[in-house]
């Protein structure tokens, strides 16, 4: 009991770790459009979209001990669903078309 209880602050911080900087390959995501990548509505209650698609292949949510809850294919101007998943808070992973992390964002479900 007391191994989880250290190895999930470890988990959750590797996560936000992954999301502070982009990765090389995929900063002229972020940088040359100046356009920051947002999920919304934040808190979300049935679904989530983001404001920029532009270089984003899929989207995966993860609760906060790691566990990969839903997996999406990026495309412009849909929504995802997230009907399905508890309330809570979760860590949603946005990954360039290269499959490199493009930036992990903290997500709430009411």
């Amino acid at each position: 009991m007391r191994k989880i209880l250290v190895i999930i602050p470890i988990l959750f911080l590797s996560f936000l770790a992954m999301g502070q900087s982009p990765a090389k390959n995929s900063s002229a995501i972020n940088t040359s459009s100046k356009k920051v990548i947002k999920i919304y509505p934040n808190p979300a209650f049935n679904f989530i979209g983001l404001n920029n698609v532009s270089g984003v292949g899929s989207i995966i949510v993860y609760n906060l001990v790691g566990r990969k809850m839903k997996k999406f294919t990026a495309q412009p101007d849909d929504r995802y669903d997230i009907t399905d998943l508890p309330r809570g808070m979760y860590l949603v992973q946005l990954l360039g078309k290269d499959g490199k992390v493009v930036t992990t964002q903290r997500m709430s479900k009411k």
